[in-house]
């Protein structure tokens, strides 16, 4: 538990950075843009670009603190859906992995795209 505690806290400090890094890039991509139709577009798409990246990386924290909360619990590597152990070889691949690939598979195929 040790080990992927810090393999957690390792990703959540590069996420917490890139999720900085990528908000002040948008704000610049909107501060920069010109007066024209075609460049209040381009800076519009460039803002929302870049605030999509930080929400998918905010999705991520989020996932990170729920599995950093289990370790404490003591319910880290449970599946939430079927409660068996997730595999050892998808936890080192993905640590917050809250489901086993069966039901994360399952799951995938009941979301619409």
């Amino acid at each position: 538990l040790k080990q992927y505690k810090q393999i957690l806290l390792a990703k959540k400090g590069e996420i917490v950075s890139s999720v900085d890094k990528e908000e002040t890039e948008g704000r610049e991509a909107v501060s920069q843009g010109g007066k024209d139709p075609y460049d209040a577009a381009t800076e519009s798409y460039d803002q929302e670009f870049w605030f999509s990246i930080s929400e998918a990386g905010r999705k991520t924290l989020e996932d990170i603190d729920e599995a950093l909360r289990k370790i404490e619990e003591g319910t880290f590597g449970v599946c939430e859906t079927c409660a068996k152990p997730i595999d050892l070889p998808r936890l080192e691949v993905v640590p917050q992995a809250r489901h086993c690939i069966s039901c994360q598979e399952q799951e995938e195929r009941n979301t619409p795209r």
